[in-house]
């Protein structure tokens, strides 16, 4: 009981220590950006200069705006956070990054906090952090650059970078859930080598993740990157493509939508992998016959697999309403569709087959009102399965199998 008593007295004055003044509590700090609160500091660069390395460190910034180019190296368990308002900082150098996160584990920043201009912000050499209702604008690279490093976005939103909004190269990013990222001159999200994960909301308004208004790819997975993306994540209304997975790369992606982006809304190329399920995919393409797109041979609204890439199409997918071919499958690549698909509405081709591609059709799909056919094929493809719903076909090489007899036969 002795012991008893003694921890709760313990931690009793430990509660009491966090109401003392700054000098009296070595890991707690108040910033005041605006000087008006005595004994404050003025900047979080001094606050972090007062605390040891190891955690746990608390920042609690109550007062803006604030000028300042904030580098955290070699902390532990330290979070910095806002006093309850919006709390704005800006760089006193515009030419370097409004947070720096080297060699750092267990960081979190936590707003209401605006990031405002400067090179963005960066979390490098195997650094963990965790960025909660945060905004970063109008940095004139990266939103957030995150290098061999574990990061994890939530509530936050990134406008208006020069560059993408969040890249990532090695390491891990996540996105989980209530985060927009727009009006980038450049890509929303490009992840390289690296695991990205994005987990959308459920439906209740502002869960959702938004990548919208870009002006190249909404979201882009290379270099044997990975992405596995579902729930209510909206990759909307970017000028290239929606989603992007290139150079031996996979995603995965259950949930969603990919809506009106001008180029195709979904490119698997160069020997990478996709698997899709109960994505809407609709609007998407209205550029392809005007521009010259680079990714892939354009010929797709909705959803290509080129390049010897493979694409499995697993359940309740909408591929409708796209500007080209609703699925594209071209260059010895392969699409798997598990059935239940709608295909419907695109202004060419359900789906095209070309140039030594594969289609096998588990079981049937919906492909009505297409402007052209519900299934198209060149002499060098081959289509097998389930085509028995697809009313509107011209393909030459069709391959039905009956429950793995062995038996087929050639329409």
């Amino acid at each position: 009981m002795k012991v008893c008593r003694y921890g709760l007295k313990f931690l009793m004055g430990a509660m009491g220590s966090l109401l003392l003044p700054v000098a009296a509590h070595a890991n707690g700090a108040i910033v005041d950006c605006t000087g008006a609160t005595p004994g404050a500091f003025t900047t979080i660069t001094a606050a972090l200069a007062s605390l040891p390395k190891a955690g746990p460190n608390n920042i609690t910034v109550t007062a803006g705006p604030c000028t300042d180019n904030v580098l955290v190296r070699g902390f532990n368990d330290l979070v910095i956070q806002s006093g309850g308002v919006p709390v704005t900082i800006n760089p006193g150098n515009p030419n370097r990054r409004l947070l720096n996160i080297f060699e750092s584990h267990n960081v979190l920043i936590e707003g209401p906090l605006v990031f405002n201009g400067g090179t963005g912000i960066v979390v490098n050499q195997n650094s963990t952090a965790q960025f909660d209702s945060i905004t970063i604008q109008n940095s004139t690279l990266q939103g957030i650059r995150s290098i061999n490093s574990i990061l994890d976005v939530s509530n936050s939103s990134i406008t208006n970078s020069t560059r993408s909004g969040i890249a990532g190269l090695g390491g891990s990013v996540g996105v989980d859930g209530g985060v927009t990222i727009t009006g980038g001159a450049a890509s929303g999200i490009v992840m390289l080598t690296g695991h990205l994960t994005l987990i959308g909301g459920d439906g209740t308004p502002g869960t959702e993740n938004v990548i919208s208004n870009n002006a190249a790819v909404g979201i882009a997975v290379e270099d044997t990157a990975e992405a596995d993306i579902s729930g209510d994540n909206r990759i909307d209304n970017n000028k290239l493509t929606g989603l992007t997975v290139v150079h031996t790369s996979t995603v995965i992606m259950s949930g969603g939508e990919i809506l009106n982006n001008l180029g195709v809304g979904v490119h698997i190329g160069e020997t990478s992998h996709g698997e899709f399920d109960t994505v809407k995919i609709n609007g998407n393409g209205s550029a392809v016959s005007t521009n010259n797109l680079e990714l892939g041979s354009g010929e797709a609204g909705g959803m290509e697999v080129v390049e010897n890439s493979d694409m499995f199409i697993d359940g309740a997918m909408d591929v409708s309403g796209n500007s080209s071919n609703g699925i594209f499958v071209d260059e010895s690549s392969v699409l798997s569709s598990l059935g239940g698909n709608t295909v419907n509405n695109n202004a060419g081709d359900g789906f095209l087959i070309e140039d030594l591609a594969i289609a096998h059709f588990f079981a049937a799909d919906t492909a009505t009102g297409n402007g052209r056919f519900s299934l198209q094929c060149d002499d060098t493809s081959l289509v097998e399965g389930n085509t028995s719903t697809l009313t509107h076909v011209r393909c030459g090489r069709i391959r039905a199998r009956a429950h793995r007899t062995g038996q087929h036969h050639h329409h």
